[in-house]
């Protein structure tokens, strides 16, 4: 399923979306070719009235039938403000790619209603923003539980990854903020062409957090070997191997901690995803 089929879903799922999707795309798209061309052909036209949605309910996603970073993905891709953006910190030659979800979103709406969501995803947005600013990130999209972040190089996005979860943790320490994440980092040299970033490395990472644990930043291979001189405060364990769909050959990704002390790194169990 890729995301425009994911929009017919929901579309069909929730048959109140449709007058509002149908007026917006007027504007941009003439109706000749049928009403569901005109759905599928307009990605950029439908995002506002997704998030719009989200935003109010975010109980909403689950109708999508598809994870929160895989439609990210295609949006971010479809959408030619995020990639001019991607593209803009890709100038020196080398972006990190982040990508941040709500580990069991769906349960935790269903079992503490919107309104819980609502606020519970205004903390997160806060908490996320305040520590890849020293990191140089930038938040390049959200949509309900999930978060695009791009930093200037591979170091900084593993730093900054590392630097949410710590974030978190002392967070739920005095209750504040009760959420479990999932974190995944890549890097790469992307072909950039005519001022837009190819999509290639955004689907990678948003197709790596299918195989990261609850509360664990999970690196590809690329991002720790660009990353790893520059970074003397974090630790990689042994690395696991992992399918990515889409790919031929399997990649390795490695699980992130901070260290504690110098020699001495947090321990905790990883479990290995074949």
């Amino acid at each position: 399923m890729n995301v425009r089929q994911a929009v017919i879903a929901a579309l069909r799922k929730d048959p109140d979306l449709v007058p509002k999707v149908r007026d917006s795309l007027r504007e941009r798209i003439g109706e000749k070719d049928g009403a569901m061309s005109t759905v599928v052909r307009s990605a950029a036209a439908l995002e506002p009235i997704i998030a719009a949605a989200v935003r109010k309910r975010p109980s909403k996603l689950g109708q999508f039938g598809w994870k929160s970073a895989h439609m990210l993905a295609g949006l971010a891709i479809e959408d030619a403000r995020s990639s001019k953006r991607l593209a803009r910190i890709a100038e020196k030659g080398t972006v990190g790619i982040v990508f941040v979800d709500i580990a069991d979103f769906t349960t935790l709406t269903a079992e503490r209603g919107d309104p819980y969501a609502v606020k519970l995803l205004g903390k997160l947005s806060s908490l996320i923003g305040s520590s890849i600013r020293p990191c140089k990130g930038e938040v390049v999209k959200h949509l309900g539980d999930g978060f695009l972040l791009a930093f200037p190089s591979a170091s900084q996005a593993v730093r900054g990854a590392v630097a949410i979860h710590r974030a978190l943790e002392r967070r739920r320490k005095n209750d504040s903020l009760d959420v479990t994440l999932r974190i995944a980092v890549h890097a790469g040299e992307p072909l950039v062409e005519q001022g837009d970033l190819l999509g290639h490395d955004v689907n990678l990472t948003a197709r790596l957090l299918d195989h990261c644990n609850p509360d664990e930043v999970i690196v590809s291979e690329a991002a720790k070997e660009l990353a790893e001189a520059r970074l003397r405060k974090i630790s990689f364990d042994r690395g696991r191997i992992v399918k990515i769909r889409g790919l031929t050959s399997k990649v390795v990704a490695y699980a992130a901690t901070a260290r504690v002390e110098a020699g001495k790194t947090r321990t905790k169990a990883v479990r290995s995803i074949p």
